[in-house]
Protein backbone atom coordinates (compact mmCIF):
# COMPACT_ATOMS: atom_id res chain seq x y z
CA UNK A 1 0.00 0.00 0.00
CA UNK A 2 1.34 4.07 -0.83
CA UNK A 3 1.03 6.28 1.80
CA UNK A 4 2.28 9.51 1.89
CA UNK A 5 4.18 10.64 5.13
CA UNK A 6 3.19 13.12 7.59
CA UNK A 7 5.97 13.11 9.56
CA UNK A 8 9.34 12.06 9.66
CA UNK A 9 9.70 8.48 10.57
CA UNK A 10 12.55 6.27 11.32
CA UNK A 11 14.01 3.58 9.21
CA UNK A 12 10.99 4.76 6.49
CA UNK A 13 11.44 8.32 5.59
CA UNK A 14 10.76 11.79 5.24
CA UNK A 15 7.76 14.13 5.57
CA UNK A 16 5.84 14.08 2.01
CA UNK A 17 7.59 11.30 0.91
CA UNK A 18 5.54 8.70 -0.95
CA UNK A 19 6.70 5.22 0.45
CA UNK A 20 4.94 1.60 -0.60
CA UNK A 21 5.02 -0.63 2.62
CA UNK A 22 2.84 -3.55 3.82
CA UNK A 23 -0.75 -2.72 4.19
CA UNK A 24 -0.82 -4.17 8.17
CA UNK A 25 1.75 -2.17 8.97
CA UNK A 26 0.02 1.05 6.76
CA UNK A 27 -3.43 0.80 8.52
CA UNK A 28 -2.66 -0.30 11.99
CA UNK A 29 0.38 1.84 12.72
CA UNK A 30 0.99 4.51 9.94
CA UNK A 31 -2.58 5.53 9.23
CA UNK A 32 -3.77 5.21 13.26
CA UNK A 33 -1.36 7.78 14.48
CA UNK A 34 -1.40 9.79 12.03
CA UNK A 35 1.61 9.57 10.62
CA UNK A 36 0.65 8.79 7.30
CA UNK A 37 -2.56 8.66 4.84
CA UNK A 38 -3.35 6.30 2.28
CA UNK A 39 -1.62 7.94 -1.09
CA UNK A 40 -5.20 8.36 -3.13
CA UNK A 41 -4.61 10.76 -6.14
CA UNK A 42 -7.03 13.25 -4.31
CA UNK A 43 -4.62 13.06 -1.39
CA UNK A 44 -1.25 13.40 -3.65
CA UNK A 45 -3.16 16.42 -5.25
CA UNK A 46 -3.70 17.81 -1.56
CA UNK A 47 -0.37 17.20 -0.43
CA UNK A 48 1.25 18.98 -3.66
CA UNK A 49 -1.59 22.07 -3.52
CA UNK A 50 -0.53 22.42 0.80
CA UNK A 51 3.79 22.68 -0.25
CA UNK A 52 2.76 24.71 -3.72
CA UNK A 53 1.52 27.28 -1.14
CA UNK A 54 3.97 26.82 1.76
CA UNK A 55 6.86 27.44 -0.75
CA UNK A 56 4.99 30.39 -2.24
CA UNK A 57 4.62 31.97 1.17
CA UNK A 58 8.00 31.11 1.97
CA UNK A 59 9.04 33.00 -1.29
CA UNK A 60 6.54 35.96 -0.68
CA UNK A 61 7.84 36.35 2.94
CA UNK A 62 11.73 36.30 1.38
CA UNK A 63 11.07 38.79 -0.98
CA UNK A 64 9.26 40.81 1.60
CA UNK A 65 12.07 41.30 3.87
CA UNK A 66 14.51 41.55 1.19
CA UNK A 67 12.59 44.97 0.45
CA UNK A 68 12.48 45.80 4.06
CA UNK A 69 16.17 45.12 4.66
CA UNK A 70 17.04 47.29 1.27
CA UNK A 71 14.16 50.17 2.38
CA UNK A 72 16.26 50.78 5.68
CA UNK A 73 19.61 50.92 4.45
CA UNK A 74 18.09 53.66 1.85
CA UNK A 75 16.89 55.85 5.01
CA UNK A 76 17.67 56.31 8.05
CA UNK A 77 15.58 54.90 11.21
CA UNK A 78 15.18 57.77 14.28
CA UNK A 79 14.43 57.00 17.50
CA UNK A 80 13.41 60.23 19.10
CA UNK A 81 11.80 61.40 22.14
CA UNK A 82 14.23 59.10 25.07
CA UNK A 83 15.64 60.83 27.58
CA UNK A 84 18.72 60.97 28.11
CA UNK A 85 21.27 62.95 31.23
CA UNK A 86 24.14 65.51 29.57
CA UNK A 87 26.49 62.73 28.38
CA UNK A 88 23.95 61.30 26.05
CA UNK A 89 23.17 58.22 28.78
CA UNK A 90 19.27 57.05 27.91
CA UNK A 91 17.12 56.67 31.13
CA UNK A 92 15.74 54.16 29.93
CA UNK A 93 17.19 51.36 27.35
CA UNK A 94 15.97 51.10 23.80
CA UNK A 95 13.83 47.79 23.63
CA UNK A 96 13.24 45.62 20.46
CA UNK A 97 9.32 47.27 20.54
CA UNK A 98 10.99 50.75 20.40
CA UNK A 99 13.10 49.76 17.01
CA UNK A 100 9.63 48.06 15.48
CA UNK A 101 7.76 51.50 16.34
CA UNK A 102 10.61 54.07 14.72
CA UNK A 103 10.49 51.50 11.57
CA UNK A 104 7.12 52.04 11.05
CA UNK A 105 7.23 55.52 12.02
CA UNK A 106 9.38 56.08 9.21
CA UNK A 107 8.57 53.75 6.38
CA UNK A 108 5.01 52.62 7.06
CA UNK A 109 6.52 48.69 7.08
CA UNK A 110 5.29 46.61 10.01
CA UNK A 111 8.37 44.91 11.40
CA UNK A 112 7.40 42.20 14.67
CA UNK A 113 9.70 43.00 17.45
CA UNK A 114 10.73 39.08 17.46
CA UNK A 115 12.67 39.94 14.73
CA UNK A 116 15.04 42.47 15.95
CA UNK A 117 17.72 41.21 17.61
CA UNK A 118 19.78 43.55 19.59
CA UNK A 119 23.42 42.26 20.39
CA UNK A 120 24.70 45.19 23.22
CA UNK A 121 22.13 46.89 25.40
CA UNK A 122 21.42 50.51 23.48
CA UNK A 123 21.60 52.63 26.49
CA UNK A 124 23.17 55.98 24.98
CA UNK A 125 22.05 58.72 21.90
CA UNK A 126 24.35 57.82 19.02
CA UNK A 127 23.89 55.12 16.05
CA UNK A 128 23.70 51.60 16.65
CA UNK A 129 24.02 48.44 14.86
CA UNK A 130 20.79 46.00 15.15
CA UNK A 131 19.85 42.88 13.41
CA UNK A 132 16.67 41.98 11.84
CA UNK A 133 16.23 37.72 10.89
CA UNK A 134 13.72 36.29 8.57
CA UNK A 135 13.98 32.51 8.94
CA UNK A 136 17.36 31.93 8.12
CA UNK A 137 18.47 35.17 7.06
CA UNK A 138 19.80 37.79 9.18
CA UNK A 139 20.59 41.30 8.47
CA UNK A 140 22.60 44.40 9.73
CA UNK A 141 20.78 47.39 10.19
CA UNK A 142 21.78 50.93 12.10
CA UNK A 143 19.86 52.34 14.00
CA UNK A 144 19.84 56.32 15.30
CA UNK A 145 19.49 57.18 18.85
CA UNK A 146 18.27 61.40 19.44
Amino acid sequence: MKVILLKDTAKLGKRGEVRDVAEGYAINVLIKKGDAVQATPSELAKWKAKEDSKNHKKELETSTFAKLVHDIHQSSIVIRGKKSDAKGQLFAQIKETDIADAIFEALKLSVDPKQILISTPIKSVGKHAVTLKQGDKKEQVSVVVE
